[in-house]
């Protein structure tokens, strides 16, 4: 796995992926580290502060090409991915259990690391406005706070599952604007294949409950 996983930042380092593909690799890469190091992301307070610092930075030099990963919103967007398929697979396979152990984490992870990404466009600095991006990133804020640990515990788990099903929303959001957005044919076939399979695959999961 760790081979895997060395290839994966290699091509994702060189530059030879398109953006959709370099989402999927860092997706699969979140997916192996949670398999493989079970307890990788048990302080999670330790990944917020790094990821916020990367945030913050991104956004300061926002025209540094070393940052264009976090700018186009490609690592944030991985996170969510990574969250989002893992509500396919069967509640007992290993990738399944897995990965929904660091779910929030990932969620929280997500919004940070996209927020230069949404800010940066939303304040003219990398970009036009995209409607469909920010609304899906405003959904986003009620429900990164409701992920952390110490204000979950404050909510009805009926109440805060009710909340989460906004989660959907996020999805449906983003992959319209990645399809809009996307300039290259075999991105938009990629967002849309993906987006397909997982309902597809959600559904069936949901009818079999």
């Amino acid at each position: 796995m760790i081979g895997i996983i060395l290839v994966l930042v290699l091509l994702i380092y060189v530059g030879i992926l398109s953006n959709s593909l370099n989402i999927v690799a860092m997706a699969a890469i979140l997916t192996i580290v949670s398999i493989k190091y079970k307890n990788a992301f048990k302080k999670a307070y330790i990944y917020y502060i790094i990821a916020l610092i990367i945030a913050i930075l991104a956004m300061i030099f926002y025209k540094n090409r070393y940052f264009d990963l976090i700018h186009f919103g490609l690592v944030g967007y991985s996170f969510f991915l990574t969250v989002m398929l893992v509500g396919v697979f069967p509640n007992k396979s290993i990738i399944s259990r897995s990965v929904k152990k660091n779910r929030g984490v990932f969620s929280i992870l997500g919004f940070i690391l996209i927020s230069p990404h949404a800010l940066g466009h939303l304040f003219g600095l990398t970009g036009d406005i995209n409607l469909w991006g920010i609304a899906a990133y405003v959904i986003m804020i009620p429900l990164t706070i409701t992920s952390f640990r110490f204000i979950r515990k404050e909510i009805d788990p009926k109440d805060w599952f009710k909340i989460h099903k906004a989660a959907y929303a996020i999805y449906l959001l983003l992959f319209v604007h990645l399809l809009i957005v996307s300039y290259e044919t075999q991105d938009k076939i990629i967002y849309a294949v993906l987006l397909a399979l997982y309902v597809n695959n959600k559904l069936l999961k949901e009818l079999k409950k």
